[in-house]
């Protein structure tokens, strides 16, 4: 058997046991509360919300999660505490205080009570492990063995209290009416180490301020699904601590008197359990409709550093009243001094409040404060693979989302943060209508994405696909001149160089020939002609990079000698004041081999039968046609490298390029180039 088949069949039998155990305490603890109910006489409040409240909600906590969460032992853990915390020390309790009160002690109840007080602190200890192994249930660091280790020997107490205590100890939350049951193991010669064990048995709870801080640094190394999780178990444990743990050790260590007595003392702690195991499952189970960064805005942490700059506002103001009350200032000029110092200190406690919301939800830039930085990134560098994580990380920290991701066509992805829930928001990166891949936001960690920020992501998705889109026509202007490069570079070596060298060689003949006197002017004019063939080879070549007639003549004489070479009918429309105009050479060539690659591509592809070509010089661009009756084409998904290619030197220099296409309707192409220097 292998270990992950071992493992899966501990963790059934372990189920099963702990099913079983659920099983039996249920029907043994369910008839004992309804006599319980029915016989403790006064019924108080606080009995009552125990038995009927507190016990349920927390064997019903421990379930919930076992069954929702049965990969996480988390569920497992609080089930048992809450059985061996809450409804094992019950059992006993019930039928030993209704016995006690009818025909006082009897000898046998120092087993109950014995049970109950081992029992709860076993149950104490789980929780302390629930606490630490949040929140996944298991042990991470040796520092949370060790103190897991220390804390599993305080079960020993309430053993050792039997042979120090003439009396078996109990809490004063328990037994309540049970006094001086005496403890059979009592042995006189320790009874000195009595009051010590009662006071470590009370100081015990101490223990879950150590855990509490163990999992605050089980929280800085974990990760932000994981810190979520974490942040209600610390919310749930901070609010435990305030209401229940650090006063009943304040009153333990004699720094205050006891604050409830008796029953009472039992309803205050309700509200302890209910909170910290209720966080515990939502921690676990996660639900998608509460969040807990509001939930801690909404209570202590927000609402207390709220008071405190409202104290200091209303000192302020109240301070220079009295201030001027004691100038025996009149009660008018006092009340219009007061108002005016309240409203000069207004900016100051909104700059307060702008603290105090850092310091609860962490620094978050500005709008202005992202795109600035963003920039600067840009400015830096225009790898996607650098881009993009930068990208991500300045949407997640603007916004305070729990991830963004941000993928590119080419699949390049970054991702910031743990994407664990619906996208709430779905941006595309790029400019116009030309996309090259998409900003994927999920939930804010405290409400819903609003319209500035949603500006906000559409403002630096166009940033980095600007950016991305000017490194891919970079790239590819490079590509096609290295490309363009070696053609040049394969004509001449395989054309006007070899013909060049075999003149060479005939030359050499000749020269041996004329030694002799037998060259004759045949040979010599065959000579002139190989020559004359070489020179209009290159000049062909030269033509293929840029024409002599463009250079010579302009832009439009340059067109319409290509036009003039078409076996088709073409038309041409331009502006005779084009014949005139001159143009920056870069301009020129753009706009000639523009209209030189639309009629190719019309030659190979389009079987058309006419051809339209217009040039335009309105204002400071030119404007560019061609249109066929050919077949057409899909412009989306058939243009192919010459196309891409004319687009990137066009859109090099500032300038657009449009095609319209439809199957069997003909194309048309469209360009215009800025002829100014921006």
């Amino acid at each position: 058997m292998d270990e992950r088949a071992l493992t899966r069949q501990n963790r059934h039998v372990r189920r099963r046991i702990l099913w079983t155990a659920l099983a039996v305490c249920t029907a043994v603890y369910v008839p004992l509360a309804i006599w319980a109910l029915a016989t403790w006489d006064p019924l108080d409040l606080a009995s009552v919300a125990w038995l009927m409240g507190v016990v349920p909600f927390m064997t019903a906590a421990g379930v919930v999660m076992l069954v929702k969460r049965p990969d996480n032992r988390v569920g497992e853990i609080a089930t048992w505490a809450a059985l061996a915390m809450f409804v094992i020390p019950t059992i006993p309790e019930i039928p030993t205080t209704i016995i006690h009160a009818e025909s006082g002690p009897r000898s046998w109840m120092w087993m109950g009570m014995w049970l109950a007080m081992t029992s709860g602190l076993i149950g104490f200890v789980l929780i302390l492990v629930l606490i630490v192994t949040l929140p996944n249930g298991q042990i991470r660091y040796r520092r949370e063995r060790r103190f897991l280790s220390v804390a599993w020997v305080s079960v020993l107490i309430p053993t050792l209290t039997l042979f120090t205590n003439e009396y078996v100890y109990t809490h004063t939350q328990s037994f309540i009416g049970v006094d001086d049951v005496p403890s059979p193991f009592f042995i006189p010669a320790l009874e000195p180490w009595g009051p010590i064990l009662v006071a470590v048995a009370s100081l015990v709870y101490a223990l879950f301020l150590w855990a509490v801080g163990l999992q605050v640094m089980r929280y800085r190394h974990a990760t932000l699904r994981e810190r979520k999780q974490i942040r209600w178990v610390l919310f749930g444990g901070v609010t435990a601590l305030v209401i229940g743990v650090i006063p009943e050790l304040m009153q333990t260590i004699g720094l205050i008197d006891p604050i409830v007595h008796g029953s009472f003392a039992s309803l205050i702690v309700v509200p302890v359990f209910v909170i910290f195991m209720g966080s515990v499952v939502i921690a676990v189970v996660e639900p998608p409709w509460v969040d807990v960064d509001i939930v801690i805005r909404k209570s202590f942490v927000y609402g207390a550093l709220s008071f405190v700059i409202l104290l200091i506002y209303i000192g302020v103001a109240a301070a220079f009243g009295v201030v001027a009350a004691g100038a025996q200032l009149s009660i008018e000029i006092a009340l219009i001094l007061t108002v005016i110092v309240a409203m000069l200190f207004q900016p100051a406690r909104r700059r307060l409040q702008l603290v105090a919301d850092r310091w609860v939800f962490g620094a978050r830039p500005t709008r202005f404060e992202a795109v600035a930085e963003f920039g600067g990134t840009i400015e830096q560098s225009v790898d996607p693979a650098e881009l993009l994580p930068r990208l991500v990380e300045t949407i997640r920290k603007a916004i305070r989302l729990e991830w963004a991701s941000a993928t590119l066509d080419d699949g390049t992805q970054a991702v910031s943060g743990e994407p664990n829930g619906k996208v709430r928001l779905e941006v595309p990166i790029g400019v116009g209508s030309e996309n090259v891949g998409r900003i994927e936001c999920g939930p804010k960690l405290g409400g819903s994405i609003d319209d500035d920020e949603r500006h906000l992501v559409q403002t630096l998705a166009a940033q980095v696909g600007l950016a991305v889109m000017n490194a891919r026509l970079a790239g590819r202007i490079l590509n096609a001149a290295e490309a363009e490069r070696r053609r040049i570079e394969r004509n001449i070596h395989d054309g006007a160089q070899q013909e060049l060298v075999a003149l060479v060689a005939r030359l050499g003949m000749a020269k041996t020939k004329a030694a002799s006197g037998e060259l004759s002017p045949e040979a010599i004019a065959e000579l002139q002609n190989e020559a004359q063939h070489i020179l209009s080879d290159l000049r062909d070549l030269a033509q293929g990079i840029h024409p002599t007639v463009l250079s010579d003549g302009g832009i439009l004489e340059a067109v319409e000698d290509r036009c003039a070479h078409l076996p088709l009918d073409v038309s041409l429309q331009a502006s005779e004041r084009l014949r005139t105009m001159r143009f920056d050479d870069d301009v020129e060539g753009a706009a000639y081999f523009f209209v030189s690659e639309a009629l190719a591509n019309i030659l190979k592809h389009s079987a058309a039968s006419r051809v339209e070509v217009t040039l335009d010089a309105p204002g400071d661009r030119i404007e560019l046609g061609v249109s066929d009756d050919g077949c057409g084409f899909n412009p989306n998904t058939d243009r192919g490298n010459g196309l891409t290619g004319l687009g990137d030197r066009i859109r090099a220099l500032g300038g657009t390029l449009t095609i319209s296409s439809k199957s069997e309707h003909g194309t048309s192409i469209q360009a215009s180039i800025p002829t100014t220097r921006p």
